[in-house]
């Protein structure tokens, strides 16, 4: 029964998103942008560039852009019916504050992920047109990645959603966190090598100074990238940057997790403050 419930919630929320266009626009920013990112490399003088090169231009565009396109889809998922007082209507029926939480991510995280395939796809199409040859592993599993990424940050915003009472408050909360794990975090690891080694990172670097980048979703994602792209070029990928053998941290099944951690704890937390929240 409790699954019915979190389908049906899952179900309007994919509902909605249809008719608001709000899938349409996913798709057709990650396919420009993306597409745009794989091709350009082509064009640059005394670039030679092929079409690994296009696969990796279009996730370090994704990158930037899946995160905010995710928080944007989801940061309302909640709020925006607490402000309104819909929800007070939703859970007058028999769904529970935890189905609510769930059936929103499931429903907006299939929402983004379905959209950001599609318009990646399209970079997919663009590069064979562009270089001739299309890797399909490698971009398959890229793909697979940069959609997973997307799911990770409407964890974060409906999280978030779930932890705020206005729009304005979700608002704010999601650019923050798209500012700090987008495009602040390498701060943190370059300040923490200069404090601890007194110089600027050079290969090879420490295994922990990777770690560190890729604690972030972006960084975990960005890593993960690097392993695949490597992989079908048959570089050494992460273990050709760090002295030493390669960690277990840095393992690609390591940050996997990482990026479920950083789905699930904000889920968490917004259910809890969701579940004590006074509505009334």
């Amino acid at each position: 029964m409790k699954a019915r419930r979190i389908g049906t919630i899952a179900r309007k929320e994919v509902s909605d998103s249809v008719r608001s266009r709000l899938v349409w626009t996913i798709v057709v920013l990650v396919a420009g942008l993306t597409s745009v990112a794989a091709g350009a490399l082509k064009f640059v003088p005394g670039v030679e560039a092929d079409a690994l090169a296009g696969i990796n231009g279009a996730t370090e565009f994704a990158g930037l852009l899946v995160p905010i396109v995710a928080l944007v889809a989801a940061y309302l998922a909640i709020a925006g019916e607490r402000e309104s007082g819909s929800v007070k209507v939703l859970l007058g029926f028999p769904p529970s504050r935890a189905e609510v939480v769930a059936g929103k991510f499931l429903g907006r995280g299939a929402v983004v992920a379905a959209a950001i395939s599609a318009g990646y796809a399209v970079s997919g199409v663009v590069t064979v047109a562009v270089y001739g040859t299309l890797p399909v592993t490698a971009f398959v599993l890229t793909l697979l990645l940069t959609a997973l990424l997307g799911v990770v940050f409407v964890g974060i915003a409906v999280g978030l959603s779930a932890t705020t009472g206005t729009r304005s408050r979700a608002m704010t909360a999601s650019i923050a966190v798209y500012l700090v794990l987008t495009l602040f975090w390498d701060l943190v690891p370059q300040g923490a090598h200069l404090l601890v080694q007194g110089s600027q990172p050079e290969p090879p670097l420490p295994g922990w100074f990777v770690l560190l980048q890729s604690l972030s979703p972006t960084g975990a994602y960005s890593s993960l990238v690097t392993a695949v792209v490597s992989w079908e070029a048959g570089l050494p990928g992460l273990s050709g940057l760090i002295a030493g053998d390669l960690p277990f941290y840095l393992e690609p099944w390591f940050l996997l997790l990482v990026l479920a951690a950083w789905a699930a704890v904000p889920l968490l937390v917004g259910y809890r403050a969701f579940e004590r929240a006074d509505l009334s």
